[in-house]
């Protein structure tokens, strides 16, 4: 059972990506925009309110308000779920065939994830002084066949999530991801590098789930209506440790509460991969040598 805090993703350690800031247009002040006219500043794009020259979406205070954020722009939003204190639901990059990044993260990363991957398979480089000195490459989509007719006509058996916590630890290292889905779109949920810290193992038990916010109504005459909105998955992680050990186990998880980390419960399982903040953490000293304690996690994709 491993836990991957995650180091801020920003422009300053991006050194190639070329997924475009955004469909809309960047921001200028010199530009009278119209309402419902939409823009992309820093990280975020912007809806206009009212009509408006120079007003800036980041900074302008005053009533009443100029611009509606929109959330992390398609460039972001594998990295970046919130507005101010609230995180989305089902927000993604997305780019045609393939997304392709590099970091310059300036010290030592041993651990990534992906989680709502949608394509072929996802590469993982890592480069220092010019030389691959790791690469692996998950396919994400195969067939797993018992007969002939499994073979050409059954279904895709399809991964969604993936990581690897085994990258050599240069502090000078790049780390390059691609992700490709040739003749489609290209799609992640949400990206995490940082380091690893095993707090155990997970043990049979562990089990997943699914937070569905879709709203149902029926009427006098029973007829339904559905209003669909988002869903998060859950993962209810059952695990055990030395009893020696609670200390440590402590102190890793309990920043954990209110950020994004990545929890691993074995990485041969996609879905015991999750992205997501700890809702609860419950400990018992199990006997003289061992705990056994439960970890559930909300993902935040």
């Amino acid at each position: 059972m491993k836990v991957v805090a995650p180091i801020d993703i920003s422009t300053s350690i991006i050194s190639a990506y070329n997924v475009p800031a955004s469909t809309n247009p960047a921001w200028s002040s010199t530009t009278a925009y119209a309402i419902g006219n939409k823009v992309v500043i820093g990280q975020y794009d912007y809806e206009a309110l009212v009509a408006n020259t120079n007003r800036n979406p980041e900074t302008d205070t005053v009533t009443p308000a100029a611009w509606l954020n929109l959330g992390p722009s398609n460039r972001w939003a594998m990295f970046n779920k919130r507005i101010g204190k609230t995180w989305q639901v089902g927000t993604k990059t997305t780019n045609a065939n393939t997304i392709d990044i590099t970091f310059l993260p300036g010290q030592a990363i041993n651990s990534i994830g992906l989680v709502g991957v949608i394509a072929d398979k996802v590469t993982v480089q890592v480069i220092v002084g010019g030389s691959i000195v790791f690469s692996r490459e998950m396919v994400m989509s195969s067939k797993t066949a018992v007969d002939w007719y499994d073979y050409y006509y059954g279904p895709f058996v399809t991964k969604d999530n993936l990581a690897y916590t085994d990258l050599p630890s240069y502090s000078n290292a790049s780390i390059r991801v691609i992700v490709d889905n040739t003749g489609e779109t290209a799609e992640v949920g949400m990206m995490i590098l940082g380091q690893q810290n095993s707090i155990g193992w997970a043990i049979w038990g562990t089990g997943i789930g699914l937070e569905n916010y879709s709203l149902s109504s029926v009427d006098n005459f029973g007829n339904i209506t559905q209003i669909e909105r988002g869903s998060r998955d859950t993962v209810d992680f059952d695990c055990r440790n030395y009893k020696n050990q609670v200390g440590n186990i402590k102190r890793i998880l309990k920043p954990m509460k209110d950020q994004a980390a990545m929890y691993i419960g074995s990485e041969d399982v996609d879905a015991t991969i999750i992205i997501g903040k700890l809702e609860d953490f419950n400990l018992t000293f199990a006997n003289v040598a061992l705990v056994e304690f439960s970890i559930s996690v909300l993902s935040l994709e």
